[in-house]
């Protein structure tokens, strides 16, 4: 016996392009949506964040864009740790914790999925 078709509709595309196409009752047709909903973009950014930016911390999102942070500079601790090491060395380590703080810049980068599904990296 085999499985009942699905009734006519737009449907996610069976040879796995991010696009819905059009199955009309007993086939799929050669028509193609315009356009993903925002859902489906979401779904695209979701898991191009997590394939290519997996470490990353999202600064600000919106359901089709991302800013990530992605590092650099330094952190708190690390601050903590020099002034610590800056007051025992008297004074000799704040001239290595200027060039550690001097060459280590904030990295963000930008993500964003168009209406049709491609997925542009700034």
């Amino acid at each position: 016996m085999t499985a009942a078709l699905p009734p006519a509709g737009w449907y996610r595309d069976p040879s796995g392009a991010r696009a819905q196409r059009f199955f009309d009752g007993s086939e799929w047709t050669e028509h193609y949506a315009a356009t993903l909903s925002v859902e489906q973009r979401t779904e695209i950014l979701e898991e191009a964040i997590s394939s290519h930016y997996p470490w990353a911390r999202i600064e600000s999102s919106s359901p089709t864009q991302a800013v990530l942070f992605l590092g650099g500079g330094v952190s708190v601790p690390a601050h903590v740790v020099f002034a610590l090491l800056t007051v025992v060395t008297c004074g000799l380590f704040g001239i290595i914790w200027l060039i550690v703080a001097a060459t280590s810049p904030e990295r963000r980068a930008y993500v964003a999925v168009d209406s049709f599904g491609n997925v542009t990296f700034n």
